[in-house]
């Protein structure tokens, strides 16, 4: 489903919810849920590494190929990869580890439905 249908129906829904005496919370900014745990850059597949902030397909193929050539020593190093920088890599950093398990989880924001009190005409 394209991004597009996806927010006509999120819309149609709050609407037939809102008929229906309930109002929707949605999740607010681009990230639609939270990220846990950590991504070890220097064993972490593509698919891992797009988990990240700011990290699409592209980037997590350069910072892939970067750490089979030259493992990551630190995570301050992130910054030698084109597009991260210093507040790229302040994003990052709760989330990134150059040794051990990767053990991040995106976990997925549900939308909260609660009732509204109608005014009713008195």
């Amino acid at each position: 489903m394209k991004l597009k249908s996806k927010r006509m129906a999120v819309l149609a829904m709050a609407v037939v919810l809102a008929a229906m005496g309930m109002e929707v919370e949605a999740a607010k900014g681009k990230a639609k849920g939270t990220l846990s745990g950590v991504v070890n850059i220097n064993e972490a597949g593509v698919a891992q590494l797009t988990m990240l902030p700011g990290i699409g397909e592209a980037r997590a193929k350069t910072i892939r190929e970067y750490a089979q050539t030259h493992p990551f020593k630190s995570v301050e190093e992130l910054v030698v990869i084109k597009g991260i920088g210093e507040k790229g890599l302040a994003k990052l950093k709760p989330f990134v580890s150059v040794s051990g398990p990767t053990t991040a989880k995106w976990e997925k924001a549900t939308a909260t439905v609660k009732p509204v009190q109608a005014a009713l005409p008195q």
